[in-house]
């Protein structure tokens, strides 16, 4: 999850809309373009709680009551919309700082390749009978995670040679078990990499089906209502698309449209 960003927030702030005066002022800038600048995702969101939270003004919620039909005393009902809008926004805020595919794919062949150093430094270094020694918590050494219980036993006399065979057993265990997942680590990280695919073009759409379900889930709970295939209630899709607006104005109807369709198929 993102950083939290606290110092610039203003507890209560309305979601300001995103800045479009190049249109009117003669910039050359074309309206959907304009459309698309953002604003901090989390100007206005109350980051000072586990669920963060983007709180309505009484104008917001008294249109959100009257669409959704949620009663407009209904606090609970008001706490759980400001808190899916406030983890929207920290999700949109994460999205800034998602790394490219191709990045995350040099991440994973770098981590191969220091992973196949180590374990070939670590093998040639156990050839070495003192360092095996060490390694599986031989000799008198310091207490450590393989050679605690060795120590322990051997200073307080209560460990018999078969149980301090044991002992060493594990430990040998132990280690084959290290070596093993350090051989296998750079195969992991390059069949990482190779399911890495490029992001399609495109809006990226995953948070707002995230929001439309649960805007969707907290009507019915608090109102009893429920988006239909039918489409006869209107305030269905001018309660969704209205709180979508002050989730993030850049959203585009066919977006909501989409995400609206995909709930009604996949509600359980």
């Amino acid at each position: 999850m993102a950083t939290r960003r606290t110092s610039h927030h203003r507890r209560g702030a309305a979601p300001r809309r995103p800045v479009v005066s190049a249109v009117n002022g003669g910039g050359g800038m074309s309206k959907s373009k304009a459309k698309r600048i953002q604003v901090d995702p989390l100007e206005g969101v109350d980051t000072h709680r586990p669920f963060p939270r983007l709180r309505l003004t009484t104008a917001q919620w008294s249109e959100v009551s009257k669409l959704s039909s949620i009663p407009n005393d209904s606090g609970d009902g008001r706490d759980a919309i400001e808190r899916v809008l406030g983890m929207f926004r920290e999700f949109q805020e994460s999205e800034l700082h998602r790394k490219a595919a191709a990045e995350i794919r040099r991440e994973f062949h770098g981590l191969a390749k220091d992973a196949r150093s180590f374990y070939e430094r670590l093998s040639s270094l156990m050839s070495n009978r003192d360092a095996y020694t060490a390694l599986i918590g031989g000799g008198a050494l310091p207490s450590g995670p393989l050679n605690r219980l060795t120590n322990r036993a051997h200073h307080q006399g209560s460990v018999s040679s078969a149980g301090q065979q044991r002992l060493v057993q594990d430990a040998h265990r132990r280690l084959s078990q290290i070596c093993d997942v350090l051989l296998r680590s750079p195969k992991w990280f390059l069949i990482a990499a190779y399911r890495v695919k490029d992001k399609k073009r495109g809006p990226k759409a995953e948070n707002v089906y995230w929001l439309v379900g649960n805007l969707d889930g907290i009507r019915e709970q608090y109102a009893g209502k429920k988006i239909t295939r039918s489409y006869k209630d209107d305030d269905s899709v001018k309660y969704i698309k209205y709180v979508c607006e002050i989730a993030d104005p850049s959203i585009g109807s066919g977006t909501i449209d989409k995400a609206m369709r995909f709930r009604i198929k996949n509600r359980k």
